[in-house]
């Protein structure tokens, strides 16, 4: 999924969830600043949620992997398309 942090010091930025940390928490990379190999732990009630992340996301839903360019070029899509 799409998403954009509502709170703390990223707020405005655009990620795509890569993986569920624990109970209300999901980890964020957006291939820049937080990129797959070291993602952000963000609590969902500090997120707004756009919609799926386009081919990525039945990769990353399956258990694959994703690169930073993988990441940049869905977000850079997603915010053309929508």
């Amino acid at each position: 999924m799409v998403v954009t942090s509502k709170a703390g010091r990223d707020a405005g930025d655009r990620y795509v969830v890569v993986a569920a940390a624990e109970r209300d928490m999901v980890l964020v990379a957006n291939g820049q600043r937080r990129g797959s190999e070291r993602p952000k732990k963000k609590n969902v009630k500090h997120l707004t949620v756009h919609g799926p992340a386009g081919a990525i996301g039945s990769r990353l839903r399956e258990g694959g992997s994703v690169n930073d360019e993988e990441l940049r070029e869905a977000l850079a899509g997603f915010q053309e398309g929508g």
